[in-house]
């Protein structure tokens, strides 16, 4: 871009007292992703060649949060404001040619075009600063913009320094600055700390800057709703029922219908295909990949899966991350798939089945009440009603092989490890502890005894309680 590119800035060294949490404040998740990683993706979405966050309180649980991301941290010593925060980056930012974007890190509503919009401005403006504003309903807690009577930015005033008249200005700063780098620590450098909690605050660059001859533009975000800050429980609350409107508005722009949208709970990094079905209740969490064409139906939770086209998923099915279902597959009601469960297409499983670890082959079915745990089952199989893969003996878990085709009886219980052959048939209320060959039957069932009489026997002619 012109004048450089853009490093993004962002300060998260708060204690956030107010959200009576031993969680960092910018951690808490909101549709799925913390606080701050909705920031940082503002910067990747920008295309920001820098992203630095400046951490302090909560820093090892940032620190470890962030491991891995292409991201730079900056340590604030003390808490003696945004300014000093923010001054804290100089040196990390020394080599730097081009414009900073400085915002806070506990905004995750930010739109890109928001932000794009801030930096456009004062490069288009040729200013000295930029700053992010809007116009609120209830204006608490922020600083006011104030304008002279040509309407240019005059200052801004925190909220506990304001006069009264002052606090009825509803135009606010919304906390997001953008200067060349030069300029922004030259004025970072000058701020002082004259104010009721003695603190250096980034919101007097403006007065510093119009004092030192360099222009101050502002950008105004559109839907003030954005512009939420996150310090309580409350706030973090209303972000997220804001940013599910977003995203189911979404959704349905794509082609996904939602039956009823106040009700159905998806995070970010969710995709869904044109014409999938969302039933009320439905929860989808970040991650989940969800093909088109498929019914969701009430009170499913789809935790991280990914799921094929044209498949139903019943009532009730609780999904765990990395579970793989295909397409055409038939699931539930109630059924629990657990880390590893993959079904390949056209499976069918019913109520109550549990499957952990285990791989289901094209058209096999288990349709009731079966736990089915580290296992390969192949292509075609028939798994009766309670029927289970004993996979653990205390100390270690063992696989179960079943062959294509095969069928497994009513209440079987296979001890692993063993294998089923292809077309082997296991009778129902069989315990297996050896291997079926291919086409055998297997049959391992304690003999029956019938004592005749032995209701009379055992409680006389009479009735009994």
């Amino acid at each position: 871009m012109a004048r450089g590119d853009l490093a993004l800035v962002l300060m998260a060294a708060g204690k956030g007292t107010r959200m009576r949490s031993r969680l960092p404040k910018v951690l808490h998740p909101v549709c799925g992703r913390p606080i701050l990683m909705h920031a940082l993706e503002l910067g990747r979405e920008l295309g920001a060649t820098r992203r630095i966050v400046i951490v302090g309180s909560g820093e090892a649980e940032v620190r470890e949060a962030l491991a891995g991301q292409d991201v730079e941290l900056v340590r604030q010593t003390e808490q003696l404001g945004t300014a000093h925060a923010a001054l804290a980056t100089r040196a990390a930012l020394a080599d730097h040619d081009g414009p900073v974007i400085v915002m806070n890190g506990d905004h995750p509503l930010y739109r890109p075009a928001t932000l794009a919009a801030l930096r456009d401005t004062w490069q288009e403006k040729k200013a000295g600063l930029a700053i992010l504003v809007t116009e609120l309903p209830d204006p608490h807690g922020y600083g006011r913009v104030l304008r002279d009577a040509s309407g240019r930015v005059a200052r801004v005033v925190e909220e506990k320094d304001c006069s009264d008249a002052e606090r009825r200005v509803r135009e606010v700063n919304l906390g997001a600055y953008c200067a060349d780098r030069r300029a922004l620590f030259e004025l970072l450098a000058r701020v002082g700390n004259d104010n009721a909690k003695r603190e250096y605050y980034i919101t007097d660059l403006v007065e510093l800057a119009l004092s030192s001859g360099h222009s101050v533009e502002s950008s105004t975000a559109a839907d003030w709703r954005e512009s939420l800050g996150i310090n309580t429980r409350a706030e973090l609350a209303q972000a997220e029922s804001l940013l599910r409107e977003r995203i189911a508005a979404q959704l349905m722009a794509d082609g996904v219908t939602l039956t009823h949208p106040e009700t159905t709970f998806v995070d970010v990094d969710v995709r869904i295909g044109e014409d999938t079905v969302l039933a009320a209740g439905v929860t989808i969490r970040a991650g989940s990949r969800i093909g088109s064409g498929c019914r969701i139906e009430p009170g499913v939770v789809i935790e991280g899966a990914t799921i094929g086209d044209d498949s139903h998923i019943k009532p009730g099915c609780f999904f765990e991350r990395g579970v793989r279902v295909g397409s055409r597959c038939e699931v539930g009601p109630n059924a629990h798939l657990r880390p590893g469960a993959d079904l390949r297409d056209d499976v069918r499983v019913g109520n109550y089945v549990e499957i952990k670890n285990s791989v289901l082959g094209n058209g096999t079915k288990a349709d009731h009440l079966s736990y089915i745990g580290d296992a390969d089952v192949g292509e075609g199989v028939t798994i009766g009603c309670g029927a289970i893969t004993v996979n653990y003996d205390g100390a270690k878990k063992t696989r179960t092989t079943i062959g294509d085709r095969a069928f497994i009886g009513c209440n079987s219980n296979l001890i692993a490890p063993v294998t089923i052959e292809p077309e082997a048939y296991v009778a129902a209320g069989s315990t297996i502890t050896k291997s079926v060959a291919g086409g055998a039957l297997a049959v391992a069932r304690g003999q029956q005894r019938v004592i005749e009489g032995w209701r009379k026997k055992r409680f006389g002619d009479g009735s009994h309680e």
